[in-house]
């Protein structure tokens, strides 16, 4: 195998090495950003669920009860679940795939039963109490999401609804009469407000994004392979095939009076001048064994 060969492959495993090396950090870096990204938007979206849920428990179902009286139930007006998840369906409209859920374990509403990894997280903040908030990725239906889970702690206040069945509004019973979302017991963690980005469409990003890296990458090495190949083809290659020609020559006593050039100052110039007086150093010898013969 030649030098020239030798040096193409190390460009070449060296120049692969630095691309995927590079090409790595800067997925990894992406990818820190886009989940910091993806975890202030689901935290933004969090925190104004959970302020809109307050504000109705605080404000607007009071008002509606003293309006409409004990037995009335509106749930626009009067249930926290109800009122954040119509918001949420309004936002969902604008921003395609993002999702906002009151996961429960027991609900009125069946479309706010928890599914398994759901269920998952209720459980964990049920047996850790001073947990306020958890995050993660999930794979919802093979789509990647990024989510952020709050607690939801039966209080007092919410068992005029969710309490004993015989003791709900009237008109809650009317407008619902399945049997789910009673005899909740306080302080248990009945729910969680979970807030879901979607990951997919930014992950696919990244993934081209580190493509098109690599391959510039690789094409880089390509061209510093093709340039170094031909810088050493002219000014190395080819003067050391020459100086091997002509050491060749004068090992058969050929080529003895014509000038080796060594107009270089580098390593084949120096190398130059070296066979040129080891022609010369020939040429005396042979000019004194001549002499002596006679």
């Amino acid at each position: 195998m030649s030098i020239r060969v030798k040096i193409m492959i190390i460009l070449l495993v060296i120049g692969v090495i630095t691309s995927a090396s590079i090409t790595g950090y800067n997925y990894m870096e992406a990818q820190n950003r886009v989940f910091e990204d993806a975890y202030v938007k689901a935290e933004l979206i969090s925190s104004f669920a959970m302020a809109s849920r307050e504000y109705t428990k605080k404000t607007m179902r009071p008002l509606a009860t003293q309006l409409a009286g004990e037995e009335s139930f509106h749930p626009e007006l009067m249930a926290g679940f109800y009122v954040v998840r119509s918001i949420a369906d309004i936002f969902a409209e604008n921003q395609k795939g993002y999702t906002f859920k009151q996961a429960t374990l027991d609900p009125i509403l069946p479309e706010n039963k928890s599914d398994a990894q759901e269920t998952e997280i209720i459980n964990y903040f049920n047996a850790n109490r001073k947990t306020k908030i958890q995050k993660g990725i999930m794979n919802k239906n093979g789509q990647e999401f990024f989510y952020v889970a709050r607690p939801v702690v039966n209080k007092v206040g919410c068992n005029r609804c969710h309490g004993r069945r015989e003791d709900a509004p009237k008109e809650q019973l009317a407008k619902y009469p399945n049997s789910g979302g009673y005899n909740w017991r306080v302080g248990d963690v009945v729910a969680t407000m979970i807030t879901y980005v979607p990951l997919d469409a930014t992950l696919a990003r990244m993934n081209t994004t580190a493509m098109k890296t690599i391959s510039a990458g690789l094409a880089s090495v390509a061209l510093l392979m093709l340039v170094t190949w031909y810088v050493m083809s002219k000014l190395v290659v080819k003067p050391l095939v020459h100086l091997t020609e002509l050491a060749g020559d004068m090992s058969r006593g050929r080529g003895l009076d014509q000038e080796i050039s060594g107009a270089r100052n580098d390593e084949i110039g120096a190398l130059c001048d070296s066979f040129n007086r080891m022609r010369k150093s020939v040429v005396n010898l042979i000019k004194i064994v001549k002499q002596k013969g006679d």
